[in-house]
């Protein structure tokens, strides 16, 4: 199971919303970058809507999602850096969505 190893500041500020960064350590060792964004028209969009799975990220400032997200991920040894993209996407109902980017190493 993921732990949350470290919380971090975002390096830019949001002019509307919250961010923050998570270093993520999986069980099996390696180590995982969440970075975590939430617009205010996000939050609006998702509490119009009801939408139970976005409200409990904003609540938590998505650390479970990232936890949950890193588990899913190639394992590290296979694949190198992993850094996971997370946000909530105000012109779908604000879903939670992310993306996986993996740095290969050579």
């Amino acid at each position: 199971m993921a732990e949350l190893f470290e919380t971090l500041t975002p390096a830019v500020a949001l002019a509307e919303g919250w961010g923050v960064d998570y270093r993520i350590k999986r069980a099996d060792g390696g180590e995982v970058l969440a970075q975590v964004r939430c617009s205010e028209a996000a939050t609006a969009v998702a509490r119009r809507c009801g939408n139970a799975e976005a409200l409990a990220a904003i609540a938590d400032r998505g650390l479970s999602a990232a936890l949950e997200y890193a588990e899913r991920a190639q394992p590290l040894a296979r694949r190198g850096r992993v850094r996971l993209s997370i946000w909530l996407d105000e012109m779908d109902e604000g879903n939670l969505l992310h993306e996986c980017q993996y740095e290969v190493y050579e």
